[in-house]
């Protein structure tokens, strides 16, 4: 196989735009990304983001679908809005499930979000969150997160990640091995996580190992320093946090995807050859590129593509071992092949039906009024 497909391989792209155009089609072929990852910039009506998975997917062999992705957590960060159902924070459903014992309303929100997403063709979702909200101070995370204990945020993350892939979409727990206690935001500078290692044994890893336990499909790095794990290198590019303990530790047998890599604790501080050789001998399998900003508004950078071609050329001058290029490849077609089941084709005209129906919006209302309750 070319450097330049073993490189594109390990990636999911970003892009402008809301339909398929020549030059996103002559990048795929050119790279054979692993995947898409969509940003509010490509949501458009339900039936262009069905017409632009759809025609995506029409790029790929047929055996080999590529990951469409996007975050979809609910709250303050869900790419699609109304007339998609919009559902509340992560917090929401922890205070519901610490309050009744129940996780009925868990599995039924999460049931939506997996429904509404494969109905217009997105395969991956990168949620849940499965960091602890245990620092006020937090700028990034707090709501996004469960709760504030490991126990409440495995127990709910376990529902949610158990009913996507029943339901055919790739759940990624994020951010390993933990995001919770930072008063930094990784976006634009590098955290760092003071917490010795019996504290992290806790406190942030259990969700992250009851996950796994779950059989969650991925997991996603976070740009973040744990000096007590490893004293130089965040966790994205962090042999000893991600093969050490995520691998070997922990058992961890999914994709290892890395936060995405235009964020501030990465990209800037190390040049993208560093950044590539890093990751790669880490674990990582799975780079996202595209953030355009981050917030997914503004038009796409180069950052991705320089980072592609750093890794293609380090492939081919055998710099990067090919060896564990070609084990992230593997593993990457085993896990679409154990969840991404023959998805039959998309039909846009139709795709409306099943969006923001009165079922999936009485559930909404009812997690409002939980909310309101709590």
């Amino acid at each position: 196989m070319h450097a330049r497909h073993l490189a594109g391989g390990l990636f999911i792209l970003g892009f402008d735009g809301t339909a398929v155009d020549a030059a996103l089609a002559e990048t795929i072929a050119r790279w054979r990304p692993a995947g898409l990852i969509l940003f509010r910039r490509n949501i458009g009506t339900p039936a262009e983001v069905a017409r632009l998975c759809r025609d995506l997917r029409r790029l790929y062999p047929a055996d080999d679908p590529p990951l469409i992705s996007v975050d979809q957590e609910g709250g303050r960060v869900a790419r699609l809005r109304a007339p998609f159902t919009e559902l509340p924070a992560a917090r929401v459903l922890g205070r519901l499930y610490r309050r009744t014992g129940s996780l009925e309303l868990v599995h039924k929100a999460a049931a939506i979000t997996a429904a509404e997403l494969t109905a217009v063709g997105i395969n991956f979702n990168y949620a849940p969150v499965l960091d602890v909200d245990s620092n006020p101070a937090n700028p990034i995370i707090g709501d996004r997160a469960f709760g504030g204990t490991p126990e409440l945020v495995s127990a709910v993350a376990g529902a949610v990640i158990d009913t996507y892939q029943r339901h055919g979409l790739l759940a990624c727990g994020k951010h390993f091995p933990g995001h919770g206690d930072t008063d930094t935001d990784s976006h634009l500078a590098l955290p760092v996580v003071r917490r010795d290692r019996e504290s992290l044994e806790d406190i942030e890893l259990p969700p992250f190992r009851d996950a796994n336990a779950a059989g969650v499909a991925a997991m996603m790095t976070a740009h973040v320093l744990y000096p007590a794990l490893d004293p130089d290198w965040p966790a994205t590019l962090s042999r000893p946090i991600l093969t050490g303990l995520l691998r070997e530790e922990l058992g961890f047998e999914g994709l290892i995807v890395t936060d995405n890599m235009e964020m501030r604790g990465v990209w800037g501080r190390w040049p993208a050859t560093e950044l590539t050789r890093r990751a790669v001998d880490a674990g990582c399998d799975l780079f996202i590129g595209g953030g355009g900003g981050l917030d997914g508004r503004h038009p796409q950078t180069d950052i991705q593509f320089a980072l592609m071609e750093a890794l293609a050329a380090q492939i081919a001058a055998g710099e990067v071992p090919i060896a564990p290029v070609e084990a992230s490849l593997a593993r990457i077609r085993r896990i679409k092949a154990s969840v991404l089941r023959a998805q039959p084709d998309i039909d846009p005209t139709r795709v409306a039906e099943r969006i923001g129906t009165a079922e999936h919006q009485a559930v909404a209302a009812a997690l409002r009024e939980a909310a309101t309750a709590a």
